[in-house]
C-alpha cells in the first residue's frame, strides 16, 4: 500500500499479547500484558485502571481473526495503520515476533510499519536486567536487514513513493548509528526500493542525526519538564531510580499541564506531531510507576486542537510534504497509554481523534 502528499496516521503497537518462553522463565508461566493489568491495584482514589472491553477483550495476538478486527477498528477512526514494536537485540536473537509473523505468513488485512524498539529489557520492579541490546555493527544489521525484508515486500507494509517505513525508537543509543542507517539505505535499494523513508522517536531539531531522516518525533518531550510540574514527584522519582527504592510512589504528574498546555516549538517540517493517549504505568511498575493525572476526554480533545495546528504549520511551510502522525499508543495497556476501545473511555478517544482526521483531510 503506498501513500502520498496526504496524512498518514500510525498507532504504536505492542505485540506482547501471547505466551512466549523468556515472559514464562521471569515473570511466571502464562504470563502476558493481561496479568499485570488483571493484578493492578489503585493507589488513589482518582485514578481508574483503564481494562479492555468488546468487541476485543483479553485478546490473544495469536488469533488471526483479533489482528483484522484490529485493523478494521482503527481504520474506521482514521488510522492507516500500526507502527509495530519489532525486537532485535542482535546475533539474530528477537522477541515477541510471532504475531507479525503470523500478519506476514497468511497475508492477513493488517496495514503497518514497523519501529527498532531497541532497548535493553529490565525488570524494574526488581532492577534486573532480563535482555541486553546489542549493537554489533555492518554484519549485524545486515541480519536483521534481511529479516525485515519479506516484511518490506508485503503489500500490508506501508510505503510513501516505494520506500518502507521503518522507525528507530531509541537513535542515540546506537554507536555506530550513520553505519546502520547508510547499511539499511543501500540494501533497500538493492532489493529495489527507493530506500527506506526513515523516522525516528526521542529526536529533535538539535540532534545530529536529524539530517539523515525523513522525519523525527520526540514522544518522551513531554516527561522533560516534570520537575516544575511536581518537584516532590520528581525528587521522590529520582531518589527511587537511584537507590532502587519500590515503595515511596507512585508518582504523579497533569497531563494538562505536561501534554496540553506544554509548548512545542519544533518550526521544522520533518518534526512528526505525537498524539499522547494517556499514562498509568503502575500495573507494570506497581509503585515505581508515574500517572498522568487530569487526563480525561476534554482534556484529549484540547491536545488534538494542538495537534491540528502544528500539522496546518507544517503544512503552510511545504504544501508537497507527506504528513505523519504517530499515536502513543494503540495497546499498551499496562502503561495505561491506550486507543483502543476501553472500559473508562469506550470509543469516545477514538471519536474525538476520528473528528481530527476528518478535519485534516476535507
Amino acid at each position: 500500500m503506498s501513500h502520498s502528499k496526504n496524512i498518514i496516521s500510525l498507532a504504536y503497537y505492542l505485540p506482547q499479547f501471547h505466551e512466549i518462553e523468556e515472559n514464562n522463565r521471569w515473570w511466571g508461566k502464562g504470563f502476558t500484558e493481561w496479568s499485570q493489568l488483571r493484578e493492578a491495584k489503585t493507589y488513589f482514589k482518582w485514578q481508574k485502571i483503564r481494562m479492555p472491553v468488546e468487541p476485543l477483550g483479553e485478546y490473544s495476538l495469536l488469533n488471526a481473526h483479533i489482528m483484522e478486527l484490529q485493523s478494521r477498528i482503527a481504520k474506521a477512526y482514521g488510522i492507516n495503520g500500526f507502527l509495530v514494536f519489532d525486537y532485535w537485540f542482535g546475533e539474530g536473537k528477537t522477541l515477541l515476533e510471532k504475531p507479525m509473523q503470523l500478519v506476514l505468513d497468511q497475508q492477513l488485512n493488517f496495514d503497518y510499519c514497523l519501529c527498532w524498539a531497541n532497548h535493553t529489557w529490565y525488570n524494574k520492579r526488581d532492577n534486573i536486567t532480563l535482555q541486553q541490546q546489542l549493537y554489533l555493527g555492518k554484519k549485524d544489521y545486515t541480519a536483521y536487514f534481511n529479516r525485515l525484508l519479506p516484511h518490506f515486500k508485503s503489500p500490508h507494509y506501508l510505503k510513501i513513493e516505494n520506500q518502507p517505513i521503518f522507525s528507530i525508537f531509541n537513535p542515540n543509543e546506537i554507536p555506530d548509528l550513520n553505519l546502520f542507517i547508510e547499511t539499511f539505505q543501500q540494501l533497500s535499494k538493492q532489493a529495489g526500493f527507493n530506500g527506506i523513508y526513515l523516522i525516528a522517536d526521542n529526536t529533535d531539531a538539535s540532534s545530529g542525526h536529524a539530517s539523515l531522516l525523513n522525519g523525527y518525533t520526540r514522544t518522551n518531550y513531554f516527561f522533560k519538564k516534570r520537575n516544575r510540574d511536581n518537584l516532590i514527584s520528581y525528587l521522590k522519582e529520582k531518589i527511587t531510580r537511584k537507590f532502587g527504592y519500590s515503595n515511596i510512589g507512585p508518582f504523579c504528574y497533569s497531563y494538562l499541564n505536561l501534554v496540553v498546555n506544554q509548548h512545542i516549538d519544533f518550526n521544522d517540517i520533518k518534526y512528526i506531531p505525537s498524539v499522547f493517549t494517556g499514562w498509568d504505568t503502575t500495573p507494570r511498575h506497581l509503585k515505581r510507576g508515574t500517572i498522568l493525572k487530569d487526563f480525561n476526554l476534554q482534556n484529549f480533545k484540547r491536545h488534538l486542537q494542538k495537534i491540528e495546528r502544528t500539522i496546518e504549520n507544517n503544512r503552510q511551510q511545504s504544501e508537497c510534504a507527506t504528513q505523519l502522525i504517530i499515536i502513543k499508543s494503540w495497546n499498551e495497556w499496562a502503561e495505561g497509554n491506550l486507543l483502543e476501545p476501553d472500559s473508562v473511555f469506550g470509543v469516545t478517544l477514538l471519536e474525538a481523534y476520528s473528528l481530527l482526521i476528518n478535519k485534516l483531510t476535507k
